[in-house]
């Protein structure tokens, strides 16, 4: 049985994980599986290793979603998990008690006498559940009003036309939808925060199905960092004025998209991307051969107590047989006629009506007729064939009517691309043992530089970072290289504000992109989406931790997902006398390290999907 999760695919970057729908269900059918080269870690720039002393050993990762775990890590340490579909409590009294006198002046006070003894009236028939009364409001007295329900000991819902109030009992089936007011404060805060499970699902994959099947929009979703769909991941969400209730009405419908729910709470800060703290793993590697178990564990003990290369993934470059620092090259050399030619060229594996329409725009530059037949998933491709209608010609306008987050992806995997290649030259030529003057490390801003930067600047970010407290970048010298090691040395990712190396290794990453006719002004408004960034060159996995498990069957379960943790299914023990070998592997990385470059480390194998994909179980 062979690697039944990391399929080889030739789809565009543009079109990754998206469902068929209407004419691309022929596309589908035509579709004929065409078996591409492995793409090489090489042609990424990933060519080296931290401990060039291991031996490796060969294995099958990812044979199915469950051998691949991710669990978030929050800003302080805690991985999220989902352990309890439990729901709070959110309609209990929230207010003081009243008695009927106080809370009948109260009402008096708001509406004047008369409505006061209608509202007793109808609090002292409980049993006439089909009873409603409306009532003229401001908004106002209105959330007075809301209030003093609040401390009822029986909530009532509510509705809300033109100032007309509408109350009812909660059991009133003609107006079951209407809401019970609900006071945030004392739950926690006015952002529902929940904990989401999900199977093979991308995290806005997942927003979405969430978005239209809750019935809450998506915009007002909100998360710490983005899940990859080949795996199984469980991340933090958080929804401004959430209902947990709502999940509950709908579960069974998420569960029929691999989506579970739980651990709900009421907190004061919604989430915002970089709210994370990194990410927990929990993979199976099968089929183990090549090594025995001692030579294994020595691998481990290395990755725990030495770390890895902190590369950029082979997911950062694409599957296709274009990848996406290709593209994101031509476009930072202003060759968007050539960015462009890369998004539509025709390429192995595509789909008929793929084929065809890409063969059409070779031959034609026709935007209106490869329109017509283009399938409707090839997102960045329609954008671009839209904005030649437009403008003809204009190459750059058409580059950028892509969807944002996919114009950045190309131009990150291109900054990636450079930052993957100066760690194998420093690798290669000094080691990775030991600072070099010139390199570059994060420090703490000064308090002046702090205060600078928020000067003229109001934030209202509701994230739990403090956007002004980035560290800042410092060349070492012979004067302070004694005061830090290998672990903080970073290296940038090309920017207009990049401060590079002050060595050979930044020189090489200058000279590298004036090769490709690249070169990064300020001035230049096509840098404006280029700032710049800097990662450390190694990575340590913290809270590393491993076994061995054997097995006959090759699709045996061999390791319990949080769904069957909070089900209460025992962990797998496995066939102590089994055929195969399997290694269950657990760490805990930062934001944006890679776990497949983790695993390279101590296996030794390439690890882009194509080459996984090829991998079967052995007799």
């Amino acid at each position: 049985m062979g690697n039944l999760f990391s399929k080889s695919t030739a789809s565009t970057a543009s079109t990754l994980g998206k469902r068929a729908r209407d004419g691309d269900d022929e596309d589908q059918m035509k579709r004929t599986r065409v078996e591409l080269p492995p793409i090489l870690e090489s042609e990424v720039g990933i060519a080296a290793f931290l401990n060039p002393d291991l031996t490796g050993f060969n294995c099958i990762l990812k044979n199915s979603a469950e051998d691949f775990l991710v669990n978030e890590v929050e800003l302080d340490g805690n991985v999220v998990r989902l352990t309890s579909f439990e729901q709070p409590d959110i309609y209990r009294r929230t207010g003081e008690a009243l008695s009927d006198s106080e809370f009948d002046d109260k009402v008096k006070t708001l509406f004047g006498e008369d409505k006061a003894k209608e509202f007793r009236d109808f609090l002292s028939h409980r049993d006439q559940i089909d009873r409603i009364m409306t009532v003229q409001t401001s908004k106002e007295n209105r959330f007075e009003l809301y209030k003093l329900i609040a401390t009822l000991e029986t909530p009532l819902k509510s509705s809300v036309k033109e100032g007309v109030l509408t109350l009812c009992w909660p059991e009133n089936v003609e107006n079951v939808n209407r809401r019970v007011y609900i006071d945030y404060t004392v739950l926690g805060g006015e952002y529902l925060q929940m904990n989401v499970y999900k199977t093979k699902k991308d995290t806005m994959g997942a927003v979405n199905l969430i978005s239209n099947i809750v019935k809450v929009p998506s915009k007002q979703i909100s998360y710490a960092g983005t899940k990859d769909s080949r795996a199984i991941t469980v991340q933090s969400m958080t929804i401004t004025k959430g209902r947990p209730d709502r999940f509950a009405e709908v579960k069974d419908e998420l569960a029929e998209h691999g989506i579970y729910v739980g651990d709900f709470k009421f907190v004061p800060k919604g989430l915002t991307l970089g709210d994370a703290g990194g990410n927990h793993f929990s993979i199976v590697l099968r089929d183990v051969k090549g090594a025995d178990e001692e030579t294994v564990t020595k691998s481990v003990n290395s990755l725990a107590s030495q770390g890895f290369l902190n590369y950029f993934g082979m997911q950062r470059f694409g599957t296709s047989s274009i990848l996406t620092h290709e593209i994101g090259r031509k476009i930072l050399r202003k060759d968007f006629a050539g960015a462009v030619d890369l998004i539509m060229m025709p390429r192995a594996g595509d789909g008929f009506l793929f084929d065809k329409a890409r063969k059409l725009w070779a031959e034609t530059k026709n935007p209106k007729e490869v329109l017509a037949i283009i399938p409707k998933r090839a997102n960045a491709e329609i954008k671009i064939l839209k904005s030649y209608e437009r403008f003809p010609g204009n190459h750059q306008k058409a580059i950028k009517n892509i969807a944002r987050n996919m114009y950045l992806l190309y131009i990150h995997a291109y900054q990636s691309y450079i930052w993957n290649r100066a760690v194998s030259a420093r690798a290669a030529k000094y080691g990775c043992s030991e600072p070099l003057i010139g390199d570059v490390v994060m420090v703490a801003p000064t308090e002046e530089q702090v205060n600078n930067k928020r000067k003229g600047n109001l934030s209202n970010n509701v994230g739990r970072r403090d956007p002004w407290d980035r560290k800042v970048p410092l060349v070492l010298t012979a004067e302070n290289i004694q005061n830090y090691t290998i672990k903080d040395v970073v290296y940038p990712l090309p920017g207009r504000r990049t401060v590079y190396p002050q060595n050979e290794i930044g020189q090489l990453m200058q000279d590298w992109m004036k090769e490709d006719g690249i070169v990064i002004t300020k001035g230049d408004n096509i840098f404006d989406d280029v700032p710049g960034d800097y990662r450390k060159i190694l990575a340590l996995p913290e809270n590393v931790s491993w076994s061995f498990i054997r097995y006959n069957d090759p699709a045996a379960k061999l390791i319990n997902t949080d769904l069957d943790t909070a089900n209460g299914e025992p962990q797998p023990i496995g066939e102590p006398s089994g055929k195969h070998l399997a290694l269950r592997l657990e760490f805990t990385l930062g934001s944006s390290q890679y776990a497949t470059m983790a695993l390279r480390e101590i296996t030794r194998m390439e690890t882009s999907s194509q080459s996984q994909s090829q991998l079967v179980h052995s007799d």
